[in-house]
């Protein structure tokens, strides 16, 4: 019982555009999903709907701009530009990719950073309680109580608590590895 949508045609040799989203979960049989389970799919089908769509439309306008003769259109340059690639007009051109955001407040790279004595001991106090990496809002907990002790941010706190899990676990290999 899908219905089609009607505002975007399929291009020849191109798939049918995605079903109505509001129509998918009513086949699912009763006491499978819950109402709020259902609701939640909907919600799903509809985000991707709009994905596919929105794909399909722009599949169509680089297949019509890989013809003799036609346009760059400005949304294709647009949406290179955003993505940081080289259009087609301008392959000769190398790449540039955005700088990767390691932090919350977007603030990433810069110098190294290197935890305060203080800041160290209450790191190693937190990973002997058994803590693993932490996870956002406790890292945020944690980074808040660090700032107190000197500068550091949650890239670093989450960083800390992976490479130590590494070395422990280096560690307790290279120690196996010495008993045999």
């Amino acid at each position: 019982r899908a219905a089609v949508m009607t505002d975007v045609a399929p291009a020849a040799g191109l798939p049918e555009p995605p079903p109505d989203p509001a129509s998918v979960p009513d086949c699912v049989p009763p006491g499978v999903m819950s109402a709020v389970q259902k609701d939640t799919l909907r919600h799903q089908i509809a985000a991707l709907s709009h994905v596919a769509s929105q794909n399909l439309l722009l599949v169509q306008q680089g297949a019509e701009e890989l013809m003799p003769g036609a346009a760059k259109s400005a949304t294709m340059g647009a949406i290179h530009a955003s993505m940081g690639v080289a259009s087609r007009n301008s392959m000769a051109e190398q790449p540039m990719y955005p700088a990767p955001v390691y932090s919350k407040d977007g603030k990433g790279g810069g110098q190294r950073w290197t935890p305060t004595s203080a800041q160290l001991v209450r790191l190693e106090e937190l990973y002997a309680t058994g803590m693993g990496t932490p996870n956002g809002s406790l890292r945020t907990q944690i980074t808040d109580e660090l700032v107190n002790l000197g500068p550091v941010n949650e890239a670093n706190v989450y960083n800390w608590f992976q490479n130590k899990k590494a070395r422990m676990k280096k560690k307790e290999q290279d120690a196996r590895m010495g008993r045999m």
